[in-house]
């Protein structure tokens, strides 16, 4: 929060404010221990004074803290039975309720259609019907003031202090709703915030002018907590500007910090190997390839050091592209260092660049370095890199290992970035010679949204290749309810007999690889091999998973890849780096257990000759529920900017580039990257204005990163 974090109010151990006993409770549910780690966390609704709140944005499970209203009450039992609940209906503005309050019935008279109640309770589901269930309550009298109460909610009022409290909370004009946590209730949470924004002084503004059009900082950590009868978006439009400022100037800072560091320039030469290569290759490059190459050839023959990310669709042409890059070192006398992160994808980057030299008639001594590698090659391999022979290693971790030196780094080229930590990648960067760094492209298989380009890889050059290569088919995909349809699913059987009848291959993609006796259909490896085998009599059908030993994988990958296997039954291991063009046809059991970027990638596996590409979507989910809503949109559209946009919607875009980082680790907590886009922008050029006339005060803002933030952003 541009330096707050480290103020001495902020630091305030939260015993001091709110006692022993609650800051333990805070501390147990929340992890918090200072003011800061308190109001940070920012409400996850609110609700205005006088209305209802609507439940359904809660999940299932979720104790929750809301307002309602009265619709109706259950009829007095005949005989009094305090074992038993009150039962009531209530209304939160979108439809009707039973909730269950044990110990209530001396409440019954104190309630009637319309009267609203706080209510804290857990939200469940009866026969796809949702109730609350464990309720406690307390009435909302017509003049905002305190009424009866019952539970945990009646011991909030038992003292003069907590009913003034009460009443201050509660006659607000925006009552906040926090996640609530055992032990801790939403609205015992906003009690304490309530305590400790009371508590805290006015505090200063951390830029020199408060932006214009933005209200200033005091005011924008208070109004997001208990927000005046504006509402809170005032409070949050300035803590998400403060948020991504913060944000652009880390990784503004890094730019530069980069910029000053020297590369060995990789000038093109006319007539040399990249030209050859051009000549000499059996396709077209897309207008995008071409693009991109011109980029990176423009950036590698400066001296100071290239950071760009490479992004684009399984099967876009990501390979060639760093290929160019690779010989416009080696024209200059400079080595290529290629990082995979699997012994397979290494392999296959191997034979692939080799394939294409090859084919394209240019010399170039390409070597592969590997853990399963004799010690007779890995020698080999290593003088050759130490002497300047191999002009491009490909390598696994191996790479990485002590030992590994080059006569002269180059360019490094790292395949599926976000596998890699910086540690790792500097590792191998700080291998140039004579103290030089070399030049760096990191591919990803993920198309990047422009949000994410200008954030989290703010300082690195974003290309993009959206084109699939010439005569490359589209792959067309399919949702086959497998429970609502069983005549469609026989019938995705059937067409993979029919491809592999034609000389093509299958993959069939499962969630888990054991056997799982208790789910009512077995999706497991081993179940699905077993009825693949009954369904396609005579086709050659074999398991990959991640319990195989790497040699095991390899064999089976390898036989599959030269045609001594037609189907493959496996786990989500094919979802990088297996590039077989005869294989026509995918079936995923149990889709709607995949990410959306997933099974984009996993489909991305057929089709890639040109003989087009089949894939099947297999669900047990039900029509109109909202997972086979997004399955729907997947088999609706190839476009793997269009479904980054919409994973970016549905999940946090840490899990969209395959990193589990929480909004924490990444600095973003109240930005959107998919509605606040604008704010992103204004930012990025505050940022960087910002940065040319104060360094001193950027210094300042930025020390609310923290190492694993930083490491987040280095990462990235």
């Amino acid at each position: 929060m541009l330096g707050w974090l480290g103020s001495d109010y902020a630091r305030t151990p939260l015993n001091i404010v709110v006692g022993p006993k609650t800051a333990k409770k805070l501390h147990t549910a929340f992890g918090m221990e200072t003011v800061s780690d308190a109001l940070t966390n920012f409400p996850k609704r609110y609700v205005a004074q006088g209305k209802s709140l609507d439940v359904s944005f809660s999940d299932i499970g979720d104790t929750i803290t809301t307002v309602v209203e009265v619709h109706s009450i259950s009829p007095a039992p005949a005989f009094a039975d305090r074992r038993k609940p009150l039962k009531i209906y209530v209304s939160d503005g979108v439809r009707i309720l039973p909730a269950a309050i044990f110990g209530a019935e001396w409440l019954r008279n104190m309630l009637h259609p319309g009267v609203r109640l706080l209510i804290v309770g857990t939200l469940s589901e009866f026969r796809n019907e949702l109730q609350l269930k464990n309720v406690d309550c307390m009435v909302l009298k017509a003049d905002g003031s305190v009424g009866a109460a019952t539970g945990k909610l009646a011991t909030l009022t038992k003292t003069a202090k907590g009913i003034a409290e009460m009443q201050r909370l509660l006659t607000r004009p925006y009552l906040p709703i926090y996640r609530g946590r055992k032990g801790v209730a939403g609205i015992h949470l906003a009690l304490y915030m309530q305590r400790i924004l009371e508590w805290l002084p006015l505090q200063p503004d951390p830029l020199p002018a408060t932006p214009e059009g933005l209200t200033d900082f005091d005011s924008a950590l208070r109004g997001a907590h208990f927000p005046s009868i504006a509402g809170p978006d005032i409070a949050l439009a300035r803590l998400k500007y403060d948020e991504a400022l913060e944000l652009q100037l880390a990784v503004g800072a890094r730019k530069r910090t980069q910029a000053s560091l020297t590369a060995p320039a990789c000038m093109e030469v006319a007539g040399g190997l990249r030209d050859e290569l051009r000549r000499g290759l059996p396709f077209s490059l897309t207008d995008g390839q071409v693009a991109v190459a011109a980029d990176i050839a423009q950036d590698i023959a400066r001296s100071n050091p290239m950071n760009r990310l490479l992004a684009g669709e399984v099967g876009s042409g990501k390979t060639v592209v760093a290929l160019l890059g690779m010989l416009q070192a080696v024209d200059s006398s400079r080595q290529c260092a290629m990082l995979a992160p699997t012994e397979v994808l290494a392999q296959q980057h191997y034979r692939s660049l080799t394939a294409m030299l090859e084919q394209a008639g240019v010399a170039v001594t390409v070597r592969l370095l590997t853990g399963s590698m004799s010690t007779k090659e890995r020698r080999a391999t290593l003088l050759e890199a130490v002497n300047g022979e191999a002009d491009i290693v490909v390598g696994t971790h191996a790479l990485l290992s002590e030992g590994v030196e080059f006569f002269d780094l180059g360019l490094v080229v790292v395949d599926e970035q976000h596998r890699f930590g910086v540690r790792q990648r500097d590792q191998l960067r700080s291998r140039g010679r004579g103290g030089m760094t070399p030049h760096l492209l990191v591919m990803s298989a993920t198309p990047i949204p422009r949000t994410v380009a200008m954030t989290i890889f703010g300082d690195l050059a974003v290309s993009q290749l959206t084109e699939l290569p010439r005569g490359r088919q589209e792959i067309q995909s399919f949702v086959v309810p497998t429970l609502e349809k069983p005549r469609w699913e026989a019938r995705t059987w059937e067409r993979i007999g029919e491809e592999v009848a034609k000389g093509n291959r299958a993959f069939i993609v499962c969630p888990r690889i054991t056997r799982d006796e208790e789910q009512f259909l077995d999706e497991s490896v081993e179940a699905v091999f077993d009825r693949a085998r009954k369904k396609l009599p005579g086709v050659r059908i074999s398991q990959l998973h991640g319990n195989m030993a790497p040699e095991d994988k390899d064999r089976v990958m390898q036989a599959f890849a030269t045609g001594q296997l037609d189907v493959l039954v496996s786990t989500t291991v094919i979802e990088v780096g297996v590039d077989v063009p005869e294989a026509t046809i995918m079936m995923i059991r149990r889709a709607e257990s995949y990410g959306i970027s997933q099974i984009h990638q996993l489909r991305g596996r057929v089709g890639r000759g040109d003989r087009g590409g089949l894939c099947f979507l297999c669900t047990h989910t039900h029509s109109q529920t909202p997972e086979r809503t997004r399955l729907d949109r997947i088999a609706a559209t190839t476009d793997g900017i269009q479904l980054a946009e919409l994973d970016l919607a549905t999940r946090s875009f840490g899990d969209l580039l395959g990193d589990d980082q929480s909004g924490l680790a990444t600095g973003l907590g109240l930005v959107d990257l998919t509605t606040d886009g604008e704010i992103i922008e204004r930012t990025r050029h505050d940022a960087m204005a910002l940065l040319d006339v104060d360094e001193r005060l950027v210094g300042e803002l930025i020390s609310d990163i923290d190492e694993e933030q930083s490491n987040y952003l280095d990462r990235s």
